[in-house]
């Protein structure tokens, strides 16, 4: 669309940013239990080729560090140091703020933990003591949910294998370990439970949407919810009724949330608005389009 292609075109720097940011929390994430099998170096293989910002010459000394480690007997904790010391290096704030930027490498690391399509006990202790590093990012929502997620393990140091699985199905809202760990772009209502459901009003309700649809252009969208005797906005105020999520997502939004609106709207759920967020797909279903 060309909507979307414009946005590429004003974002691409920071569109390159996240990638990078996201690439370097995926290679700790894959890292950090202090092993890599054959699974997440196919994975690396695979992120790699598929993003074309770390062709550059200066990620060489990262892969050359990479390669130097150890498989088979596992990575030292000198050796994981070094490593996260030259990931550092290439994290990048031009573009986002260092919080913004954490969060992109959290979303990664997540990657990196599930690439291999398994999740282990190490894996999820290591991670909560990454998150207990990271505590300025505790007002971010997926912090939240990772951090609460993981709440039976601050309290009896262990977790059961039922347990695990809830926290890796948890990960897959975001990412899919049977792409090798790539990013999930497209939004499905049954990833998240904070999509809404049930049935909807639209005489009189107020809409407003985020992100970018295979369906319609923005234009479109606001022509058929005021045709239904609804009221399209642009803006997150009070006044909205719902958030619609479109299908395609949106390359710009700085990391997996959905963007801000749908921040805003979670926060404001939080206070006790009555806001409710919906999937495009599933307003289709609900409004009788479908086939569209």
């Amino acid at each position: 669309m060309l909507e979307q292609k414009m946005i590429d075109g004003f974002m691409g720097n920071a569109i390159s940013d996240k990638s990078i940011n996201t690439f370097l929390g995926f290679l700790e994430g894959v890292t950090i239990d202090g092993k890599i099998n054959e699974k997440e170096i196919d994975a690396i293989i695979q992120w790699h080729l598929s993003m074309p910002e770390l062709g550059s010459s200066q990620f060489e000394m990262l892969f050359k560090v990479l390669s130097e480690i150890t498989t088979k007997d596992g990575i030292s904790n000198e050796e994981k140091g070094r490593f996260i010391e030259v990931l550092n290096l290439f994290k990048s704030t031009e573009f986002y703020k260092k919080h913004t930027a954490d969060i992109q490498r959290l979303h990664g690391l997540l990657a990196g933990l599930v690439c291999d399509s398994d999740l282990v006990l190490d894996e999820l202790l290591c991670l909560n003591t990454w998150l207990k590093a990271h505590d300025h990012l505790e007002e971010d929502i997926l912090y939240q949910e990772i951090f609460s997620a993981l709440r039976p393990l601050r309290t009896k140091k262990t977790l059961t294998v039922t347990e695990i699985n809830s926290i890796f199905k948890l990960i897959t809202r975001y990412v899919d370990p049977e792409n090798h760990g790539q990013l999930k772009k497209c939004v499905d209502s049954n990833d998240n439970p904070d999509f809404y459901k049930g049935q909807l009003t639209l005489e009189d309700a107020v809409y407003c949407f985020t992100g970018a649809s295979t369906r319609f252009k923005k234009s479109e969208w606001k022509a058929l919810v005021e045709n239904n005797g609804a009221k399209f906005v642009d803006d997150m105020t009070l006044s909205v009724d719902y958030l619609v999520i479109c299908n395609k997502g949106n390359s710009a939004w700085a990391h997996v949330s959905y963007g801000r609106k749908f921040e805003q709207a979670k926060k404001w759920q939080n206070e006790g608005n009555n806001i409710k967020i919906i999937t495009e797909d599933d307003f289709v279903a609900l409004v009788g389009l479908i086939g569209q």
